[in-house]
């Protein structure tokens, strides 16, 4: 961690940099003699695919490994690229899916490494602009100490790219609902079908856990639930304004169910959204096993609430339209409900929750003006438990009320605003608004960037992605330290990437060996990567609900593909490097990575070096708040501190 006494008043201290340029690394003409030797140029390492059942032993792809990587270095020479600098390190980070503000990211990322990192006395963070060959660019520099030894001395400069202004406003909820059927109908074909990925010159099988169609089956519920829940508050709109179209019918005469049933799931909804809202809040900052297992429990319970709140209402809502063919038990209770008492409950459980969410906040802002630690505050904690109890009777007692009997609540004219039903259909619009632009903005951004199976209309914003990261990642690896070419300005460079931003620098970083592969290894990309470090990280549902498994026994198409990702073709010649994967079994978009190696490597044990070629996948068991700890490991020392020991050890 860092010293407090290195970083005291680090937030006044900063210097702005003189602006600097940079040239880029230009590749030699090839020089005599350095012509590719008949199988020792790229593309050739491989031996042919095999079609036999059986997989090729992992020794055997190993030392298969060895002998191209030899041969590689003998046809390009082992010393092709050019020196670099010794001590200046990189880092580049890309930002995950949603709204992100320039330099929000470069923000999140200088502070997260300062919380990590022993800084060099009396340094100061330097704010730089540079120029690097025709590519403009704002980096961030720390002078930090060796994490294990304080002798080293290492300078850190920390780059970002930021791509988010071009899929602003690019994709309609239309093209999200479609991704994620077709995602998910890809994803239960591949469940009852073996998986297979082309993996390292092998066709290598995976086993599907069980629960996966399960878990499918249940998104594509919740899809369609919200689907007829938005169907019926625009169509009961309708009807109750008399529109030609849709006047009259059955919503229209039972209105008053259906704003009881809004009621009840607006509740349900607006309570869990500040239960989540209270648990990051006072998440202790060092969290015990039982503190951990606590807050994950108490989310997760009011998760399973809410989404059975979801598929309840929308089917109770369905059946306004088929009344006349279900039991009378049922559609007595349906037209006899309780509704006056249960509007009273449900306005009352929305000012509760309310003044929570107010008392909360002034909490908050109270400890932040004394300057006390916000987190694991008592009060804080009351307030978490007195939400979780209001969420819960926001499902009980209105299945009571509903389904067994009602209570009385005496009638006084100060609580008729108790009874009023003139909030629950804007509040549920507003709700329903704010879904949409989260699906729009979040997944949005997956269906834009993710490469389809299909053609589609994002092909052109899916290049400019691309191009605009691989060019700033360019940048970095091809910077000099002069303009005579004959020194790299970065030694070693570390790559991140959180959440959808993996899936970009894995790509990039891909794209960059492929290049420098084809240009006889100049930049030595594979050699000057010092690690890369996803977290939060969808690559392996990616992987798994957009692979199309080939009819036919070559799968050539797949393994055409295989050919574009060179951190699947070879440990030897580009696994150099290694891969940290961070994530958090109570975040739903990330996992770990294990369709990224070959089953040999994950299972290896004991004193083996193999695993260390492998994705290194760890658990950040601080990020233990539901949905929330997908942006959470920003705020955990577990990223940090392994960032910290790969790039200033």
């Amino acid at each position: 961690m860092a010293d407090p006494a290195d970083s005291e008043g680090f937030l006044d201290r900063y210097k702005i940099a003189q602006p600097k340029s940079y040239a880029t690394f230009v590749p030699p003409h090839a020089r005599p003699g350095a012509e590719l030797r008949a199988g020792a140029g790229p593309g050739s390492f491989r031996e042919p695919w095999s079609v036999a059942k059986e997989e090729k032993p992992r020794d055997q792809i190993l030392e298969r490994d060895k002998v191209a990587a030899a041969r590689h270095d003998l046809a390009f020479g082992p010393g092709a690229a050019p020196p670099a600098g010794p001590g200046v390190r990189a880092i580049w980070i890309v930002h995950g899916m949603g709204q992100q503000i320039q330099f929000e990211t470069l923000d999140s990322l200088a502070q997260g490494v300062l919380s990590a990192v022993r800084l060099v006395p009396q340094s100061e963070p330097r704010m730089r602009t540079v120029r690097i060959g025709d590519q403009t660019l704002q980096r961030v520099e720390i002078d930090v100490l060796g994490a294990e030894n304080p002798d080293h001395k290492y300078e850190l400069h920390l780059y970002e790219a930021y791509w988010a202004p071009m899929t602003e406003g690019v994709a309609k909820l239309t093209d999200v609902i479609s991704f994620l059927v077709d995602g998910a109908l890809r994803g239960l074909l591949n469940c009852v079908t073996p998986f297979r990925r082309a993996l390292f010159g092998v066709m290598e099988g995976f086993r599907i856990p069980c629960r996966t169609p399960f878990w499918i089956g249940l998104a594509l519920a919740i899809l369609g639930a919200l689907s007829v829940i938005n169907g019926v508050i625009v169509a009961a709109g309708a009807a109750r304004t008399k529109l030609p179209v849709l006047a009259g019918g059955a919503l229209d005469s039972h209105w008053p169910q259906l704003t009881a049933i809004a009621s009840c799931m607006t509740a349900v909804a607006f309570t869990f959204g500040v239960l989540l809202f209270l648990a990051e809040l006072a998440k202790p900052k060092e969290l015990s096993r039982a503190a951990r297992l606590t807050l994950s429990i108490v989310v997760w319970a009011g998760f399973v609430c809410t989404v059975f709140s979801i598929l309840g209402a929308a089917l109770v809502m369905l059946s306004v339209k088929c009344l006349r063919w279900l039991p009378k038990f049922y559609v007595d209770r349906f037209n006899g409900m309780h509704r006056a008492q249960l509007q009273a409950f449900v306005s009352f459980a929305i000012v509760g929750c309310i003044l929570l969410a107010a008392l909360a906040m002034a909490r908050r802002a109270y400890l932040r003006s004394h300057e006390n630690e916000l987190r694991a505050d008592p009060a804080l904690l009351c307030l978490l438990f007195l939400a979780f109890l209001l969420h819960l009777s926001c499902v009980a007692i209105p299945l009571r009320i509903l389904f067994v009997s009602g209570f009385h609540v005496k009638g006084h004219a100060g609580w008729t605003l108790l009874y009023s039903t003139v909030w629950v259909w804007p509040l549920l619009i507003a709700i329903s608004a704010k879904v949409r632009t989260i699906l729009i903005e979040y997944v949005g951004d997956v269906a834009i960037y993710v490469t389809p199976n299909k053609l589609d209309r994002f092909e052109e914003v899916r290049t400019k992605i691309k191009d605009l990261a691989r060019s700033v990642a360019s940048a970095v690896y091809t910077a000099c330290e002069d303009g005579t070419n004959h020194r790299f300005l970065y030694n070693q460079v570390a790559i991140v990437g959180h959440s959808l931003g993996s899936v970009i620098a894995y790509d990039t970083l891909n794209r960059l060996m492929l290049d420098d592969w084809l240009s006889s290894n100049h930049l030595g990309i594979a050699n000057r990567t010092n690690s890369l470090i996803t977290f939060g990280s969808p690559l392996e549902k990616t992987a798994f609900f957009f692979t199309i498994q080939g009819k036919d026994t070559l799968r050539i198409r797949e393994r055409l593909a295989a050919t574009v990702q060179p951190l699947i073709q070879s440990y030897e010649m580009f696994r150099k490097f290694p891969w940290i994967n961070i994530y958090s079994r109570n975040d739903i978009v990330s996992g770990d990575l294990q369709f990224y190696d070959l089953r040999s490597m994950r299972d290896s044990r004991g004193g083996s070096p193999l695993p260390a070629k492998a994705v290194r996948n760890l658990v950040d068991k601080d990020a233990c708040v539901p949905l929330v700890a997908h942006v959470d490991y920003w705020k955990n020392p577990l990223l940090w501190t392994n960032l910290y020991k790969q790039i200033a050890p």
